[in-house]
């Protein structure tokens, strides 16, 4: 019954003031709407399209026309194709308009057909052979960048435009070759030689789940903002206790009967339900609310109790830390303070800001100390990888772990301070 009363207690405290009530839940939901909305664009030229390149054709030909054609059916590339001089195309991608500019360059088609033909003829070295064309020097295309794009992404589409260009080659190749054996066939016809590849790769998601699910901006903000919500209810929670230690509820508590650990466990379970119901309003947000906005889907996966189970051990830590904030801040101001910084701080380290895998090396080893990275981790594991608690359940240990500190930190100081 006391510990009943002291969460009876803490809750009128909580539904005392509306208008923060309806932040606590608002602000978050305003959070992922926001932030998934100027990621979404980020996330999609990550995964799927489209990088802004400008063709200009100088050729006209047949490498040309199968060039454009491969760079569309990729779909990464957004192709314009404009008749402009060299220095034209540089100052527009130096300008930022165009990631990328390709320049065919005139006669390309014809060249690379002489030069195959060239190459060709010596596998069948002929006394009255007249052909006397050099492949030494190869053909160019010109790729400008815009400045601002990043190696390994310019490492990577060059290797994608490479391996367009290869497969024209070797169908140039195979046309000179097909012309070559007709010239010294006897009954002057042959085969025709097929261009479909011997060698397919398939790419996949290697999720556990089998339902395919690719990481998207949903996928990512909807679990890292719910953590963000989760240990930002460390200040109002603060705030109630320094506001009961100010006007002396705090002594009044302590003189009645019973332990001081029903005090902190009632706030622990008003607060952990505060922080459930959270956690139930952001999946509805991910599930129903953001597809309405042309956004992805959220994708739970199929372990619930496994995400409960996340959801319960993220919660208890920020319960934890938020007793932990309250009990060691002197005043309303160093408890906001302390609060909102070091929540912020655990926040960017943990991958809220920016997911932990653009990080650089140094960050991503720094981030494994944030708690908000564990319980990030945790819902990675269930939404993308369908992992089950065996999988994730070190992430839910450290959680608890975490918790169980602050908890037992918060009590002992506590106990001190009366001491003295």
């Amino acid at each position: 019954m006391k510990l009943l009363y002291c969460i009876y207690k803490e809750f009128k405290i909580l539904i005392r003031d509306k208008a923060a009530l309806a932040v606590m839940f608002l602000m978050p939901m305003a959070l992922v709407f926001i932030v998934t909305i100027i990621q979404d664009s980020t996330f999609k030229s990550v995964n799927e399209t489209s990088v802004p390149l400008l063709f200009v054709d100088h050729d006209k030909d047949s490498v040309s026309i199968k060039l454009e054609k491969a760079l569309i059916q990729t779909n990464f590339f957004k192709v314009e194709k404009k008749e402009i001089s060299e220095e034209e195309t540089k100052n527009l991608v130096a300008e930022g308009q165009f990631l990328i500019g390709i320049i065919v360059p005139g006669k390309t088609s014809v060249q690379l057909r002489e030069k195959a033909k060239t190459r060709i003829s010596r596998l069948f070295p002929q006394e009255d052979s007249s052909s006397k064309h050099s492949d030494q020097d190869a053909l160019q295309l010109k790729i400008f960048y815009d400045p601002i794009t990043k190696e390994s992404f310019k490492v990577s589409v060059s290797g994608a435009i490479g391996r367009i260009v290869s497969a024209i080659e070797m169908q140039s190749m195979i046309v000179a070759l097909g012309e070559e054996l007709k010239d010294i066939s006897p009954e002057g016809k042959t085969g025709t030689i097929e261009n479909k590849p011997l060698v397919e790769t398939v790419q996949e998601y290697a999720g556990k789940n089998e339902t395919g699910i690719v990481p998207n901006s949903v996928q990512h903000n909807v679990p890292a903002w719910t953590m963000f919500a989760m240990f930002f209810i460390c200040i109002p929670l603060a705030g109630n206790i320094i506001k009961e230690r100010e006007d002396g509820s705090a002594f009044r508590l302590l003189t009645m009967p019973g332990s001081y650990l029903n005090v902190l466990l009632g706030k622990i379970v008003l607060y952990l339900v505060v922080n459930l119901v959270q956690f139930v309003l952001m999946l509805l947000v991910g599930i129903y609310i953001l597809p309405s906005m042309g956004l992805p889907k959220l994708d739970t996966g199929h372990n619930y109790i496994t995400l409960f189970a996340i959801a319960l051990s993220s919660g208890l830590a920020a319960t934890g830390y938020g007793l932990l904030i309250g009990t060691l801040s002197n005043s309303q101001d160093q408890a906001s303070l302390l609060g909102a910084v070091s929540v912020v701080i655990l926040a960017a380290l943990g991958g809220v800001w920016v997911p932990t895998f653009v990080m650089p090396e140094l960050m991503r080893n720094i981030s494994s100390i944030s708690p908000l990275n564990w319980g990030l981790e945790a819902f990675y594991g269930v939404f993308l990888r369908g992992a089950g608690f065996g999988v994730i359940g070190i992430q839910a240990v450290k959680l608890i772990i975490f918790f169980t500190a602050c908890v037992g930190i918060s009590f002992y100081y506590q106990t001190y301070k009366r001491m003295r």
